[in-house]
């Protein structure tokens, strides 16, 4: 296929590591031009939004770099001006900053507790609130927000994050409801786990808690079908996460709004508050933009037949 979003101008926020960086480059690659945000900083005086940009210019395509905190709603409505600023338009948003504080919610401080809230659910609300008068202005366009799994599972020491994730679901609903009439497509994308940092550090937190911890395994085993060998303790590549997201920011997808997908290596999982999970499963764990345009219209297509 060709690059899909040529002449696009895309916003993704955490984009400067794990996930967010795939983003970034998954975005070019179809032809946006990205600001990669990510927070300030660095000993060396850079930062990794910078990074990023730099790697995607490098390799031909259009970036700048931006540092917004997203918990920051100024912060936020200036990134929505720098990409209009430099690109004369906003076309796309990936919500995808986040954090975690693994503790027990008995055990989690109350700034633990804010903090997680503030840069999922009150974050991704503030790229909303300012992406979204730019996205109507240019005709349409796509937003893409970050969730997790709320329900079926336990995960130990992540009452905080996941609880911020459930908001996050209830938004891009009302979002994608709202926002239909503009020619706005609003979807959540849960990844499963996947080989960045934050992952690293839960799990990390977590495997002490023996018998526990063992339980938790399988059970997520069991949840995401991962084949027999495969575990949950070995987290797919941040790559795998993106394609999804790419594709719902096409035009071909642009009909496709207000849902959640589960994405785990080559597992993507369609779950609605209105119908039981369905399932799609790449063998070789590497989708496109060809086969999702096949199998994404026909997954919705079946759960929208059984919601009725």
């Amino acid at each position: 296929m060709g690059k899909e979003l040529d002449g696009k101008v895309a916003i993704v926020t955490g984009g400067g590591r794990g996930i967010g960086r795939a983003y970034s480059h998954a975005l070019s690659a179809e032809g946006a031009a990205v600001v990669v945000s990510d927070l300030a900083g660095g000993t060396d005086g850079t930062s990794a939004a910078e990074t990023v940009a730099a790697e995607i210019r490098a390799a031909g395509g259009r970036a700048v770099a931006g540092h917004a905190d997203v918990a920051d709603i100024a912060d936020v409505a200036a990134l929505v001006a720098k990409a209009v600023e430099v690109f004369g338009r906003l076309d796309i948003l990936v919500a995808n900053a986040g954090i975690t504080r693994p503790a027990p919610l008995y055990k989690t401080s109350p700034a633990d507790w804010n903090a997680t809230l503030a840069v999922h659910a009150t974050g991704t609300f503030n790229c909303i609130h300012q992406a979204a008068p730019e996205l109507i202005k240019g005709g349409g366009g796509s937003i893409v927000t970050v969730g997790d799994i709320t329900t079926g599972l336990y995960y130990p020491k992540n009452g905080a994050y996941r609880a911020a994730k459930a908001a996050v679901a209830v938004i891009t609903q009302y979002a994608a409801e709202e926002l239909g009439e503009f020619n706005i497509n609003v979807n959540t994308i849960m990844p499963g786990a996947t080989a960045t940092d934050m992952v690293d550090a839960y799990l990390g937190s977590i495997a002490g808690l023996g018998d526990q911890f063992d339980r938790f395994v399988a059970k997520a085993n069991a949840h995401f079908k991962r084949p027999e060998g495969v575990s949950v303790t070995g987290p797919a590549a941040p790559e795998t996460v993106p394609p999804l997201g790419v594709y719902l920011c096409t035009d071909e997808a642009r009909a496709i709004t207000g849902h959640h997908f589960q994405v785990t290596g080559g597992l993507i999982r369609l779950v609605s508050s209105h119908t039981g999970a369905t399932d799609v499963r790449s063998d070789d764990i590497g989708w496109n933009l060809g086969s999702l345009g096949v199998e994404i219209p026909a997954l919705v297509s079946k759960a929208e037949r059984a919601q009725d």
